[in-house]
């Protein structure tokens, strides 16, 4: 258990749980209002929710009403001066996991803790046993998958820059803030950086920052994402639109771990780890001469690529269900199982937007379908009426499994990898990265 948010408007209660709780190595986030507290909750995932009965705003009892029909998986403990029976019995079948009356002393807290942990690890061991991983907004039964999710819980614990890769819609951002909660940095700040959404002296000054006067409109001197990141994570999303000139400027940073910020000569350094993320190949772009070959390398220190959806069959019945039930919850609606000819038409669809598209159509089926089995007229006309090709035509690969298969066929015909690279014609540091990619053992 790494992340407890506390909802409490007693400043003394908020201060001594998050003392405590920090010295037994946890990360506290406290919020003094429901409405604060379930608007972290929107952003992030904790691991324990501690909520006071009484806040300011509304009632412990309807907050705790509002995460569980929001499907959030959070447990909650609820937290009160004005203990019973009644409100004990009532917050628990409402879903709450246990409950706390004030004042308690620190040895009843740990008993709480203690039951959460045995409780969530043989939760662990019952997805482990039906071959499930759920963890920080991934869910997934593929093996594939798994092994991947395995080596980003070992990137976790290194300082090395990881380099995410895959379509747009699988994750990668998941993925970050995973491989952040799971490192020794998980309770420092985890910052994103949208490289694609800002032009490049706007990017330059959002990551590095400026000073009063740097350019037109600069009116006040501005923090960039990297000194907002010190001591956790920054997170470079769609890293492959930063323009040529912010490429040399963060290769440096990589490189020395200093930075200037526009408009003053004078270098900062921070501590932050540094997780990219991009649906290009990288590969390509430095051939095409629009990427760095050396900012290339420094970021693709550890590699994870993110298969796409219509690769892994077999968790979209498991992630359509999931998002469903989650759906019905958000919109306050009811909605039964998915019959099999829908599962069917989901399953059959090659999914282009990914698991993003699998939330959405799930969301879209949720709003406009009533009461009872989702069947596949309920689904969106692109995913009901869409035919799987066939002839000739269901024959045809994509370029990435064509060159998967090519590579699997010269590796099974020749005697070494460095053989493999020359008849290939990519040198042995390319193969390794692709038989990675294409998980070829």
């Amino acid at each position: 258990m790494k992340t407890v948010l506390v909802i409490d408007d007693d400043r003394n209660i908020l201060t001594t749980l998050q003392v405590y709780l920090e010295d037994r190595g946890m990360r506290v986030a406290t919020a003094s209002s429901g409405a604060d507290g379930l608007d972290w909750l929107r952003r992030e995932t904790p691991d324990l929710v501690l909520l006071d009965m009484k806040l300011p705003d509304r009632d412990g009892l309807d907050v705790l009403r509002e995460i569980v029909a929001a499907g959030f998986q959070t447990p909650v403990v609820m937290i009160t001066a004005y203990a019973s029976v009644e409100t004990a019995v009532q917050a628990v079948k409402m879903g709450a996991f246990d409950y706390l009356p004030k004042p308690f002393v620190p040895g009843q807290l740990d008993l709480v803790l203690d039951r959460l942990k045995r409780f969530c690890d043989l939760a662990d061991e019952i997805a482990a046993l039906r071959g499930i991983f759920s963890e920080g907004g991934i869910l997934t039964r593929n093996r594939r998958m798994r092994r991947i999710l395995q080596s980003a819980r070992q990137a976790a614990e290194a300082q090395a820059t990881v380099l995410i890769s895959g379509e747009s819609g699988t994750g990668k951002g998941l993925l970050a803030r995973l491989i952040h909660e799971w490192s020794p940095r998980a309770r420092g700040p985890f910052v994103t950086v949208d490289c694609a959404a800002l032009q490049e002296n706007l990017l330059e000054s959002d990551l590095f920052g400026h000073v009063k006067g740097a350019f037109t409109g600069a009116a006040r001197d501005k923090v960039g994402k990297l000194q907002l990141a010190e001591g956790g994570t920054v997170f470079l999303d769609e890293v492959s639109e930063i323009p040529p000139a912010v490429q040399g400027k963060l290769l440096r940073f990589l490189q020395h771990r200093q930075f200037e910020r526009l408009g003053d000569p004078r270098p900062h350094t921070v501590d932050v780890r540094v997780i990219a993320a991009t649906n290009k190949d990288l590969e390509e772009l430095v051939r095409d001469g629009a990427f760095r070959e050396d900012l290339y390398f420094r970021i693709n220190v550890l590699e994870l690529f993110l298969p796409p959806l219509r690769e892994r069959p077999e968790d979209i019945p498991l992630l359509a269900e999931h998002y469903l039930k989650r759906s019905a919850q958000l919109n306050g609606k009811r909605v039964g199982p998915i019959t099999p000819e829908a599962m069917e038409r989901l399953q059959t669809y090659p999914w282009p937007g990914n698991v993003r598209e699998l939330i959405n159509a799930m969301e879209r089926c949720v709003i406009l379908s009533g009461a009872g089995p989702l069947a596949a007229a309920s689904l969106p006309a692109g995913i009901a009426n869409y035919k799987a090709p066939n002839g000739s035509a269901a024959r045809l690969s994509s370029l990435a499994d064509m060159e998967k298969a090519h590579i699997r066929e010269v590796m099974l015909q020749t005697g070494s990898l460095e053989e493999a690279a020359r008849v290939l014609g990519i040198d042995p540091a390319t193969l390794w990265r692709k038989r990675k990619r294409y998980q070829l053992d």
